[in-house]
Formats: C-alpha cells, structure tokens, sequence
C-alpha cells in the first residue's frame, strides 16, 4: 500500500513539473520572442511598421525600413498579404502591390528626417501572381507621381520617423506643426522582430525578383484605355 502512495505521489510531482515547464515556456516565449515597439534605431537592421499601433497580421499591408551607416535608407511598402477577397472592395481597383523607396537621412531632435531619391514599384494581377511572383506592372520613379499628388492637397509627400514621448519610433507624415506625426493620417508603429532580415540593395535588384506577365499587362493597358 505504501508504494501505491509513493507511485501516485512521485506522478503528481511529476505532472506538476511538467505543468510549470510547460508555463514557463509560455512566458518566455511571450516575453523573449514576442515583437515589441523599438525603443533604439540601429543600423543596417531591418525593422518593420504595423498600421498604427498595432504589429501587422499574417494578412495586412506593412512598412519595412532599415538604416545603413552611410546615412541611406531603404523603405519597402508591402501590401501583397491581404486574402483575394479584400482587394477592389467596393470596387476601389486595389491590387496587390510592392513599392520600395531609396534615399538619404538626417537625424534631428531624435527624428529621422527622410529624403527619398529613387523609387520603384511593382503591382501583381492577384494574389495567385503574387505566389508566382509575376507581376503585371512595373514603374521606376513612383514616388515622384506621389508627391506631385499629395502637394495638390498641400501635404509633404516625404515620410519621417517620428520618436514618441515613450522613445518609440513611428513611420508616418508631418502634421501641420511639422513637429509631429500626423495621426488622422497613416502612421505605421516600428517593431523589432521583421519577418524579413534583408531587403534589395538596390532598383535592379528589386526588380529581377519578379517575372512580367505579359498577358496580363496587355489586359492592364487594354482596360486602361477604355
């Protein structure tokens, strides 16, 4: 009888361990590997911007940006992930769609101050394309059709990398103040923890990362001129 006792006691401790390892685990990994807002910008590293506050679900648009030691930047909009079914909603001609902007920065007052020098994009036909990586457009020079755009409305087309009261950094547009960040406008919050370590170096390389679709740029150009 005694041994029972003894058996059934040295299982329970046993479980019990196995529960406390099993919730340790559980708080290391929410407190280790959980993605947190950067308090410190470093070089040629690799952050990523979730819209407003919150960092980006497996299906939302995001913002990679990584700073190199020359004071360049490398800025990429992702906006590929989002499920079939949530492009051209309402009929707004959405697509699936990567943009990557170069340029140089200045550090003032704790902000990075962007000036953007070259620019590209590339927009996909739908999601299967994005999975094949062919691609129905190709542009050089978008963000110069972007700023001509936003100063129509009288808004600086350059982003900046704002820091917070909490010394975090946020991605986003100058206010009127032109101290701060815009936040009836997109502002994207910096996490650490990118699901990409390196972006392209360079125009030409983001470009031969992707195949044209000729069939289907010729539908693009077809309906355009309709």
């Amino acid at each position: 009888m005694k041994n029972i006792f003894s058996n059934k006691k040295a299982i329970i401790v046993l479980i019990a361990c196995s529960l406390i390892t099993i919730i340790i685990a559980i708080i290391m990994k929410i407190t280790f590997f959980k993605p947190k807002p950067i308090t410190e910008i470093k070089t040629n590293t690799v952050y990523i911007g979730g819209s407003r506050s919150e960092y980006p679900d497996n299906d939302q648009s995001r913002y990679y940006i990584e700073f190199k030691d020359n004071k360049t930047f490398i800025l990429m909009y992702d906006d590929t992930r989002r499920n079939e079914e949530n492009y051209d909603e309402d009929g707004d001609g959405s697509k699936p769609r990567l943009d990557i902007y170069f340029g140089e920065y200045e550090i003032k007052n704790g902000n990075y101050i962007l000036k953007t020098t070259d620019s590209a994009g590339v927009s996909f036909k739908n999601t299967m394309a994005v999975a094949k990586k062919k691609i129905n457009y190709y542009g050089r020079g978008i963000f110069e059709i972007e700023k001509y755009v936003l100063n129509q409305y009288g808004h600086n087309a350059e982003r900046i990398i704002f820091r917070t009261g909490k010394r975090e950094y946020i991605l986003g547009y100058q206010d009127n103040s032109g101290n701060y960040y815009d936040k009836n406008d997109y502002y994207y919050l910096l996490f650490n923890k990118s699901d990409i370590k390196k972006l392209p170096i360079s125009i030409e390389e983001f470009r031969k990362q992707f195949k044209m679709d000729k069939k289907a740029e010729q539908e693009r150009i077809a309906e355009q001129n309709r």
